[in-house]
């Protein structure tokens, strides 16, 4: 005989009606993200994740920030960054929602922002104490690659996550799904 302490409880998928597990934002099963009433978004891939990240990065390096910039300007409205937009992903909060606009910029350049000023802090404190030009550069490679460092670790986050979010989107709150078209 069991007690009523020993029963437990399983969430079920409501597209695919297999357990969705716990603690998770999409069915492990389907992929559907359980908090969408219409079931149109789920999760999205982590090669694509991947791959819009090197997009970002790419379109950031050919165009000096700038034409990303400019990109972001035009799809962060929705819920995009230009990486995104090129592989049809889109950015939710936890909740379902998609995020403002503000969001979604202090999303994809505050973060960067942050871990770039950290890095431009140590510089300045450290490059006070090199004694010649050599030093100091020797200190902005080895900064440089500490910002390229903590940026891939990152983004590799979500290759381990059950949800397939990065750090950013952890401290965030955001979630990167796929929709699917509407059949209209």
């Amino acid at each position: 005989m069991t007690s009523s302490s020993d029963r437990t409880f399983v969430l079920e998928c409501d597209s695919c009606h297999r357990p969705t597990g716990p603690g998770a934002y999409f069915c492990a099963s389907c992929d559907v993200l359980s908090r969408d009433p219409q079931r149109r978004s789920f999760a999205a891939s982590r090669w694509s994740r991947l791959g819009a990240f090197l997009l970002d990065y790419l379109i950031i390096w050919l165009t000096i920030g700038i034409g990303w910039l400019f990109w972001l300007a035009i799809v962060a409205r929705r819920g995009q960054s230009p990486g995104k937009s090129l592989l049809g992903l889109y950015i939710l909060r936890t909740d379902g929602e998609q995020p403002t606009t503000g969001y979604v910029w202090f999303r994809e350049f505050g973060w960067d922002a942050a871990v770039g000023l950290i890095a431009v802090a140590l510089l300045v404190v450290l490059g006070a104490v090199a004694s010649s030009v050599g030093e100091f550069l020797i200190l902005w490679f080895w900064l440089t690659v500490l910002f390229w460092t903590v940026s891939f670790f990152d983004a590799a986050w979500m290759l381990w996550d059950r949800d397939r979010q990065t750090l950013h989107d952890k401290v965030m709150g955001t979630l990167v799904v796929e929709r699917v078209k509407d059949p209209r």
